[in-house]
């Protein structure tokens, strides 16, 4: 199996001056497994057919793909949002998520 490669996005904002927003990581591949770690921000998964574990108590996950295999650790009161077709996500951590699901056979369960 091949490893992926997570590539950490540190997006700047000018509004009223110069300010830094929070550091995005996102997380791209086709065919991959891999594992990353979110640090407490938003993460995004873009790709199909991948396995992925990340950890790190997401404020935010977002897939755009299909047919991935997910297991993210989330912030309480985080969304976690799919886009695309066939995606498993389980997810753990502390409360509840906002869950937002497009497409045919996406689930998303809360696991152990």
């Amino acid at each position: 199996m091949r490893r992926g490669v997570l590539i950490a996005v540190v997006a700047a904002g000018l509004a009223g001056g110069a300010q830094a927003r929070d550091p995005v990581a996102n997380f791209a591949g086709s065919n991959e497994t891999f594992s990353g770690n979110c640090q407490g921000q938003d993460a995004n998964l873009s790709g199909s057919d991948n396995t992925v574990t990340i950890r790190g108590g997401c404020r935010y996950f977002q897939i755009a793909g299909n047919d991935n295999r997910v297991l993210v650790e989330m912030a309480s009161d985080g969304v976690i949002k799919v886009f695309g077709e066939n995606n498993h996500v389980s997810w753990t951590g502390p409360g509840e998520v906002v869950i937002t699901k497009m497409g045919p056979g996406n689930v998303i369960v809360r696991g152990h």
